[in-house]
């Protein structure tokens, strides 16, 4: 019957409104998720980490949250040391973060730095890692050497350090050395500070 089949299609119609409506809401809740979600991410990356400025060297890098900066003076240069804020990471890790910009000599030209670092010396092993910025003379390095700590004990460091040639020939160096059994548990803590390092010293 015509009115039969009429009404048949009416109730298919109404079911496929029904669908799209539902797949719709359910389409806008995910994306409302999505939303939050990614807005709560930027919001724990800008609590995490901050930018911080040393206000007499005009040093600057990233500081992870709860890492407290302190300063000293070794002959002569202002050296900035950056501590984790948990006891096992100075103690059992034994990390140790310091940047300082001194007067740069010969041995601190970037190509020189690059074959000095290529090399293995003394307890110092040959880089496993080395990359030099040409343009900017920016060079980063990761390297092993190993130490005597209370008369007997051999322990293996591993070291990432930053080289920046920087206004008034001067070089800023970023170092951050844990033992190598804790580096990497502890790597992207070190990575934030010594990679973002810059000086924003005025010629």
């Amino acid at each position: 019957m015509p009115w039969l089949a009429k009404s048949a299609d009416s109730v298919q119609n109404d079911k496929g409104a029904d669908f799209r409506a539902f797949f719709f809401v359910l389409m806008t809740m995910h994306w409302q998720k999505y939303i939050l979600f990614s807005g709560l991410s930027l919001l724990a990356s800008s609590v995490l980490a901050g930018s911080f400025i040393d206000p007499a060297s005009k040093i600057s890098f990233t500081l992870p949250a709860g890492w407290k900066v302190r300063s000293v003076v070794q002959e002569g240069v202002r050296v900035i040391k950056v501590v984790p804020p948990k006891a096992d990471q100075r103690e059992r890790a034994a990390i140790e973060v310091t940047l300082q910009e001194r007067r740069a000599g010969r041995a601190d030209a970037p190509d020189r730095l690059l074959r000095r670092f290529r090399q293995a010396d003394g307890d110092r092993e040959a880089a496993v890692y080395t990359r030099l910025n040409p343009h900017s003379g920016r060079l980063v390095t990761e390297y092993r050497e190993g130490r005597f700590v209370s008369g007997r004990l051999w322990i293996v460091r591993h070291n990432l350090q930053v080289f920046l040639p920087t206004p008034g020939k001067h070089v800023l160096e970023a170092r951050c050395a844990a033992n190598a059994s804790e580096f990497k548990t502890y790597r992207h803590q070190m990575e934030t500070i010594c990679l973002s390092a810059t000086s924003l010293r005025k010629p």
